[in-house]
C-alpha cells in the first residue's frame, strides 16, 4: 500500500455502508447490519439510532492528523496488537475497508489507527472535535441495542392496563375501538368512566410513541442477582400494552433504596431514589428507568376525569 491509500481512513459514501463489524481482543464482536431502514445488532434487535449516527459520522469525518515519528511506531503497533480493535466496513454487501483502532495519542486529541495492508499507523482525528475516537468503536452489545420499551402510535394501540398495587382504586384499563371510541374503566370496580377528558386521553396515548429506558442491567451488575426477588415483590406500577396485532408488551417498575446521605425537600432522609426505578420489560429484560421519562404514562385513573 502506497501514497494516500495508507491514511485514507474516511468513508465518504456512508449511504452505501450496510454492515460494520467491530472486534476486540477479549474477544468480543459486534455485527451492525442495515436491514431496510433500520440497523440491527448481532442479527437480532434494533440498534440505537443515535449510536449508529455517531459511528457513521465518525467514519465520514475522520482523517489523518499527523504522521507518527518512526521511533514511536513499533510501540504504537505493539499496543494496537494487544488492545486494538478491528473494524470492517461493508458497502453494498462487499468488504470495502478494514482498519485497526488503537489507543489515543498523548494529547488525547487523536487516536492511532492503521489500515489493513499498511505497516504505518497514523494519528487520526475529526477536525474541530476535541477528543479521541476509540470509544466510538465499542463492542459491548447491550450498549448498541436500542433502549426503546415500546414505540406505538395511538392508531395501533388496542388496550392499555395501568396497575398500581399500592393504590388499586387508581388502576385502570383503557380500550381503543376507534379514534373516537376510547373507554376507560376502573380495574377495581369495573366501572366505565363517563366523563373522560379527551385532551388528556390523547396526550396519554401519544406518550407511547417512543417510551425508552435509561440503561440495561446485565448479569455483571450487582443488582442483577436480586432479579428474582424483585419480580416476586409488588411493583410501583405495572403496564400492559396490547397492539392491534395482539402483541403484548409489559413493563413493571420497582423502587430503588435511596442513598443514605440523600434528603428530601423537608431535609428528612430519602427512603427511595426520587429519580430512578428498577424495571422489567416482559418480566425478562432488567432495566434502569427514569421517573422523568415515565411521568407522561404514570397517570392515575382520576387524571382522566374532566
Amino acid at each position: 500500500m502506497e501514497g494516500n491509500e495508507r491514511y485514507a481512513f474516511a468513508i465518504k459514501d456512508t449511504g452505501d455502508v450496510d454492515k460494520i463489524i467491530i472486534k476486540d481482543k477479549t474477544p468480543s464482536e459486534i455485527i451492525l447490519k442495515r436491514d431496510d431502514h433500520h440497523w440491527t445488532v448481532n442479527g437480532s434487535g434494533r440498534a440505537r439510532e443515535d449510536a449508529i449516527e455517531i459511528l457513521l459520522e465518525t467514519l465520514y469525518r475522520m482523517e489523518m492528523r499527523n504522521f507518527i515519528p518512526e521511533r514511536m511506531q513499533p510501540t504504537v503497533i505493539k499496543r494496537m496488537a494487544v488492545r486494538g480493535k478491528e473494524v470492517q466496513i461493508y458497502k453494498n454487501g462487499k468488504l470495502a475497508k478494514t482498519f485497526y483502532v488503537g489507543t489515543e495519542a498523548h494529547d488525547e486529541m487523536a487516536t492511532y489507527m492503521l489500515i489493513k495492508g499498511s505497516d504505518q499507523p497514523f494519528a487520526v482525528h475529526i477536525p474541530g472535535f476535541n477528543g479521541f475516537l476509540s470509544t466510538r468503536f465499542f463492542t459491548q452489545e447491550h450498549l448498541w441495542r436500542s433502549r426503546t420499551i415500546v414505540s406505538a402510535r395511538p392508531g395501533i394501540i388496542r388496550s392499555i392496563e395501568m396497575t398500581y398495587p399500592d393504590s388499586s382504586s387508581q388502576s385502570f384499563e383503557l380500550n381503543v375501538f376507534s379514534p373516537d371510541s376510547v373507554y376507560i374503566k376502573s380495574l377495581q370496580s369495573g366501572e366505565v368512566m363517563r366523563n373522560r377528558d379527551r385532551v388528556k386521553t390523547n396526550l396519554f396515548l401519544n406518550s407511547f410513541r417512543n417510551l425508552t429506558y435509561e440503561g440495561l442491567i446485565i448479569p455483571s451488575d450487582p443488582i442483577y442477582s436480586r432479579k428474582d426477588s424483585l419480580l416476586a415483590s409488588n411493583p410501583v406500577f405495572r403496564l400492559k400494552l396490547t397492539d392491534i396485532d395482539g402483541k403484548v408488551t409489559t413493563l413493571s417498575g420497582y423502587r430503588i433504596k435511596g442513598p443514605e446521605e440523600s434528603l428530601n425537600p423537608e431535609l428528612e432522609p430519602q427512603q427511595f431514589d426520587p429519580d430512578r426505578l428498577h424495571g422489567f420489560i416482559n418480566d425478562d429484560k432488567m432495566v434502569l428507568l427514569q421517573y422523568f421519562g415515565l411521568n407522561p404514562i404514570l397517570k392515575p385513573k382520576d387524571y382522566f376525569l374532566k
